[in-house]
């Protein structure tokens, strides 16, 4: 297991400035980072390398520095949206985007794509109704990321809180997770498993990484204290880190510790950014020696 983090780490300046891939992979690997996710979330939005006409040439930049700098991306994060909603506002240009981005991630390298499961928000939320549907949008998606020598791993939902009140997440439970993933019955699929949302929906999180066993094929680390998804450093939430480092072990897990902690960054003056990115790699030092 190695640590990696996002390139969400260091993605906005104090101004509000957005920080290209390339700006984020090169503080990253002066700090030690030689594992990364590229964090393509903001794929749909003009600030981002991959959203222009000339999106190859950008990815050939970011492929040809890593190779330089020495950093992997060992995983991604894909544009996320209610994927089975067809009535997403949004959905042509989102679909769009979501393919690119599998084929600048085999590009780049990467093994595992994350992706979120959608919810069938139109129907009571049934679970019978969102696992057809998902089924239905993943197959063909794991078919074309085939072709580019990548899995999806699919993450773990919560039940996020919208005005104050709790909303239902399909496979915000690990056993609808696990059910999803087996159901597709495909090579190149398995789970993203985000500690961060476990905390949210209170489940025992050493039972569930357990029950997830082998499909585990990437990790989200991120803390919070349980009421919000709040992205922050280990140790500054209220999550059980000693257990589940034990656990990973037990389970043998064989892909990266992940960080997706911007928040624990975002918010600090320029000045204080590198030492604080410095701090978040120490703990991650430390997480993976209780695993060893």
């Amino acid at each position: 297991m190695r640590l990696s983090t996002s390139t969400n780490i260091h993605y906005m300046k104090e101004n509000k400035e957005y920080i290209s891939f390339i700006d984020s992979m090169h503080i990253c690997s002066k700090i030690g980072y030689q594992v990364m996710d590229i964090n393509f979330c903001d794929a749909v939005k003009e600030h981002c390398e991959v959203f222009s006409d000339n999106w190859r040439d950008e990815v050939e930049k970011i492929a040809e520095e890593a190779e330089i700098l020495g950093i992997e991306f060992s995983q991604c994060h894909l544009p996320f949206y209610n994927v089975i909603d067809s009535k997403f506002e949004n959905r042509e240009l989102y679909e769009k985007m979501i393919s690119r981005c599998i084929e600048a991630s085999g590009r780049l390298g990467v093994k595992w794509a994350i992706l979120h499961a959608g919810t069938a928000i139109w129907d009571n939320r049934s679970i019978k109704v969102a696992k057809e549907k998902n089924i239905e949008y993943f197959k063909p998606q794991l078919q074309i990321a085939a072709k580019h020598n990548l899995g999806i791993a699919i993450e773990n939902m919560a039940d996020f809180l919208v005005e104050g009140r709790p909303r239902r997440r399909y496979t915000a439970n690990v056993e609808e997770l696990c059910d999803l993933v087996d159901s597709l019955e495909s090579d190149n699929v398995g789970i993203c498993w985000d500690f961060g949302h476990a905390n949210l929906t209170g489940c025992d999180q050493v039972q569930s990484l357990k029950y997830v066993g082998n499909r585990l094929k990437a990790t989200h680390v991120a803390d919070n204290l349980g009421i919000y998804d709040d992205h922050i450093a280990p140790f500054h939430g209220n999550i059980d880190w000693t257990s589940i480092m034990k656990v990973l072990k037990e389970i043998n897990y064989t892909g990266d510790f992940t960080y997706e902690i911007h928040n624990a960054t975002m918010r600090m003056p320029d000045a204080l950014r590198q030492a604080a990115l410095e701090y978040t790699f120490e703990i991650g030092k430390y997480l993976l020696s209780i695993a060893e």
